[in-house]
């Protein structure tokens, strides 16, 4: 899961046609699905690295940003180099990245999803910490719910089914990388542009992933690299379809379709790889959903 959900918020009132912002979800929901049942691919089948995944996923992501943005002028790539908030912002959004394609390969898709899927609740947290955020009873409700949700589903609650381990803490940390990066997207919206504020975390992932993915890159063959291609694809795909989504519904309602996607890749891990789900980690699931929509609904 990565953290460009919130890059799509935009500060004007939407020009609501519900028709039309439904359309442009579902195809967000496509893309990202398909992005992430064929990384959890890549991992069982395929054989490939994470850091080669990353080092495709931000270097297309960072050429199409390029082609689509530098005409308008929107995008100021050097501002990269120069801002430490806009190089943070693209170290932890790296890193995020890195630990939610590294937990897929171990934990599941599902689950993998669901867990990176906090990141709402924490940044909730955050924004109240460091931006004076008002944190109402209705997060603190959704906040609450969250985490109970999480400690069944990760085996952190006792007497659960499942065991709390390497991956799971990896997939936590990975959560906490992406609130921090909502944050930081919050106070960088100010003075930079969406594309500028994208391009940082296109910039700094590339530069993490390509010296691990060099490393691995020979053993790849035609077939991997097709496959990686359209995976990348994918992932910006998904990010343009949800940030036009946006622009047609309200922020709760097109909240309310991203909440949705853990489920969807839940369903698609099971069906296509037999991730499992015990009755425990199923109330876990609803738990997180439930309480991250009752967090970001307002």
């Amino acid at each position: 899961m990565s953290t460009d959900t919130a890059e799509s918020t935009h500060p004007v009132k939407p020009r609501i046609n519900v028709r039309q912002g439904t359309l442009w979800m579902l195809v967000s929901l496509l893309c990202f699905t398909a992005n992430s049942l064929l990384l959890k691919y890549f991992a069982t089948s395929r054989h490939i690295d994470p850091w080669v995944s990353m080092a495709f996923r931000f270097g297309i992501g960072l050429a199409l940003t390029w082609l689509i943005f530098t005409p308008s002028g929107s995008l100021k790539l050097g501002r990269s180099f120069k801002s430490w908030l806009l190089a943070s912002r693209g170290v932890f959004g790296g890193l995020g990245t890195a630990a939610y394609y590294f937990s897929i390969g171990h934990m599941g898709a599902g689950k993998a999803t669901l867990v990176g899927n906090t990141w709402c609740v924490f940044s909730a947290v955050m924004a109240m910490i460091v931006l004076g955020e008002k944190l109402t009873r209705s997060k603190a409700a959704g906040i609450a719910i969250t985490l109970a949700g999480l400690a069944l589903l990760t085996g952190l609650a006792p007497g659960t089914l499942g065991t709390f381990g390497q991956w799971e803490l990896v997939a936590l940390v990975g959560a906490l990388l992406a609130a921090a990066v909502v944050v930081m997207i919050r106070q960088l919206t100010a003075t930079e542009t969406s594309a500028t504020i994208f391009a940082s975390q296109c910039v700094y992932g590339l530069l993490l992933a390509l010296p691990f993915a060099v490393l691995h890159a020979p053993h790849l063959d035609g077939t991997d690299v097709g496959l990686l291609c359209v995976a990348s694809f994918c992932a910006a795909g998904g990010q343009l379809a949800m940030t036009e989504g946006f622009r047609f519904l309200t922020v709760a309602v097109g909240g309310a379709f991203q909440i949705t996607l853990p489920v969807v890749i839940s369903i698609g891990s099971i069906l296509l790889f037999s991730e499992p789900f015990s009755l425990v980690q199923v109330l876990g699931a609803v738990l997180i959903l439930a309480g991250s929509f009752q967090t970001v609904r307002k």
